[in-house]
C-alpha cells in the first residue's frame, strides 16, 4: 500500500501573520510522514513517482521542482531551465527536529550557502 502523501506549505518565518497569506515567499511540498511527522525516507524510496515541490514569490512565476533525498539529507530542487534537470541546484531542509507540524520552524540552506528560517504554516 503507498503512504498517505501530504502537502506541506512553508512561509517565511519573519512574515506577518501565522498563515498563508498573498505576497508571503511560500513553498509548498508534498512528502510522506512518519508517526513524529518527519518525512520518511522508505516511503521516498518505494514511490516510483517524484514528489512535487513549489516555490512562489510575489515578484516571480510559480517555479515547479521536486523533494529528494540523499546522504546529506532532505533537499528542494527548483528547475530553472528544464524539468527534472539533475544537476539543478538543492535547497537543503536543516533542523527538522521537530517535525513538518504547522507552527514549527527550520531552516532552508539555499544553493549558495545562505540559511534561512522557514515556518510550517499547512499540513494537508
Amino acid at each position: 500500500m503507498p503512504a498517505e502523501l501530504r502537502q506541506v506549505t512553508l512561509a517565511r518565518a519573519w512574515e506577518p501573520g501565522a498563515q498563508h497569506a498573498e505576497g508571503q515567499d511560500i513553498i509548498e511540498f508534498t512528502v510522506a510522514l512518519d508517526a513524529g511527522d518527519m518525512p520518511d525516507v522508505q516511503a521516498w524510496l518505494d514511490d516510483p513517482d517524484p514528489w512535487p515541490a513549489t516555490r512562489r514569490r510575489p515578484d516571480a512565476p510559480p517555479q515547479p521542482g521536486d523533494v529528494a533525498h540523499d546522504e546529506d539529507g532532505w533537499q528542494l530542487r527548483f528547475f530553472i531551465g528544464a524539468p527534472n534537470d539533475p544537476d539543478v541546484p538543492v535547497h537543503r531542509l536543516c533542523n527538522l527536529n521537530g517535525g513538518l507540524r504547522p507552527g514549527e520552524v527550520l531552516t532552508v540552506r539555499h544553493p549558495d550557502g545562505v540559511d534561512s528560517a522557514w515556518r510550517v504554516v499547512g499540513v494537508v
